[in-house]
């Protein structure tokens, strides 16, 4: 697709924290699409204060956000950011790194539609010149591109919930067999451990060491779980580390008592409208009682509490998420080119 471009400088360009050394920063540019009425913004090596806010809002994926990725020990430089507006809304935004001829798509596990890829596309290839190739990993499109030379393979999912307004609303939604099962396990843990008891709060009014040591159980109990089926899962101390800063800001947190001592429990993040589940888990002693799927359940259920639109479970095929009424949204990495020539080559 082709279309003529207009180039002209933006007013300011307002630098976040990642972009620390002012030397790093070169001019933004600014290209108005007139086939789709698409104007992108480039801010070169610079993360502006209102892309940051904004990126929560458009797509309420963790692995989307500007606090994920400034966690990242691989990001070699600050990142680029593009900025797509319609009518002088935001639309998009997509941060991405240039290496090579290649343009590398930082903002992951997102839903985009093919206008806001052409758009990006050609936004791209115009203010870079040497780039022949554009690098998309776990997207989601909310219809085949059609134009342009590329290639794509789906490789993951996402499972999403899309929650209601009410944990009624939700509970009359599931199964039959589904409210039969929470109903029925959830007495028989209240009859068996009449101390039992599951309670919900918010991550920052937690104190740091009670929610690192949470996290520490819940993944102990999910590597306990893992290898009782053959399989492994492991959180190196960085990556409890970079959970603990994630699910401080609005983080939250479920736990799973039965007296003093822990038996189970979740941490979801807050991005945007949505909550991201980040660990739910539970002690592999209590699997009769089915106590992993009920803290989902409950975990969710708190979500809808706390007014979020969706919940997202990640990847990983596993029954009660379906049961949960959890849909899995495909993850594609996807390549496009800047010819057919470029493709072949």
């Amino acid at each position: 697709m082709t279309g003529s471009v207009s180039v002209h400088m933006p007013d300011r360009s307002l630098v976040s924290s990642l972009s620390v050394n002012p030397a790093l920063i070169s001019s933004s540019v600014t290209l108005r699409d007139d086939l789709v009425g698409i104007v992108s913004e480039f801010h070169d090596r610079a993360v502006p204060e209102r892309a940051v806010e904004a990126l929560d809002k458009l797509y309420g994926s963790l692995y989307a956000s500007f606090a994920h990725l400034s966690l990242a020990d691989s990001l070699p430089q600050p990142p680029i950011t593009w900025i797509g507006y319609e009518c002088g809304e935001i639309i998009a935004i997509l941060l991405f790194l240039v290496r090579f001829d290649q343009v590398h798509v930082l903002t992951e596990l997102i839903r985009l539609e093919p206008r806001i890829v052409y758009a990006f596309r050609r936004a791209v290839l115009a203010r870079f010149s040497g780039v022949n190739g554009i690098q998309f990993n776990a997207i989601t499109l909310t219809q085949p591109l059609t134009v342009g030379a590329h290639q794509f393979y789906a490789f993951s999912e996402n499972y999403i919930i899309s929650l209601p307004r009410s944990v009624d609303d939700y509970r009359a939604a599931l199964g039959k067999s589904t409210r039969k099962t929470i109903k029925g396990y959830s007495n028989r843990l209240q009859r068996d451990f009449s101390e039992f008891i599951w309670e919900a709060r918010q991550a920052d009014q937690m104190r740091s060491h009670e929610l690192r040591s949470l996290i520490r159980q819940l993944h102990n109990f999910k590597r306990d779980g893992m290898a009782a089926r053959g399989k492994r899962a492991e959180l190196s101390r960085r990556d409890i580390a970079r959970m603990f800063v994630l699910s401080r800001a609005g983080g939250l947190v479920g736990v799973a008592r039965i007296g003093d001592k822990v038996y189970g429990g979740s941490l979801a993040c807050r991005v945007g409208d949505n909550y991201v589940m980040l660990i739910s888990a539970a002690d592999p002693s209590l699997t009769a009682y089915r106590l992993g799927m009920l803290c989902c359940f409950w975990a969710v259920c708190d979500c809808i509490n706390a007014g979020a639109r969706e919940c997202h479970l990640l990847w990983g095929r596993y029954q009660y998420k379906t049961q949960l009424l959890a849909r899995p949204s495909t993850l594609l990495r996807l390549t496009i080119y800047r010819s057919r020539l470029q493709m072949g080559l």
